[in-house]
């Protein structure tokens, strides 16, 4: 799953590169205000999230949904995101997503969205809907950060 070499590091087929994400969202705060950061970065994770989504289900059409978040918490983790715990409550539909030892401990601005919004683009596809971050919190003592994904309006198959 992950092709590593010294110029190249690809993971579900996609070129990758090493970043200080910790700098990079403090610069993008700095520069449009957390609020604007955050949004900015939601965009961009939950395109990937459903991108991501998209070719697990392309690739492993008859798997269920909770083995879709299984694969893709296991690519978190070979990224360097460190122990994703991604638990779905289908009866929500919610997933709580535990991250330990997380590459970022901010719970607002464009960390936030960068640690969670994947989520929403992917449970967007798993599930059909629009997904939304709720209670971002970081534990201090066990070092998890943790948010809740939950829908926000449900899946429509109406179109105008």
């Amino acid at each position: 799953m992950v092709d590593s070499s010294p110029t190249v590091r690809q993971i579900l087929g996609r070129r990758h590169v090493a970043v200080d994400i910790e700098a990079l969202c403090e610069h993008l705060d700095q520069l449009v205000g957390p609020q604007v950061a955050e949004v900015i970065m939601s965009h961009h994770e939950v395109r990937l999230g459903k991108e991501d989504a998209e070719l697990e289900r392309k690739e492993h059409p008859d798997v269920s949904p909770m083995e879709i978040i299984g694969k893709l918490a296991e690519t978190w983790h070979l990224s360097g995101m460190r122990d994703v715990q991604a638990k779905l409550d289908e009866n929500g539909p919610e997933l709580v997503v535990s991250i330990v030892n997380p590459c970022l401990r901010k719970t607002e601005g464009s960390a936030k969205s960068f640690l969670f919004s994947h989520w929403c683009g992917a449970l967007s596809v798993i599930l059909g809907g629009v997904f939304e971050i709720k209670n971002v919190t970081y534990d201090s003592q066990k070092d998890v950060m943790s948010a809740r994904i939950v829908s926000r309006r449900p899946a429509t198959t109406q179109t105008k």
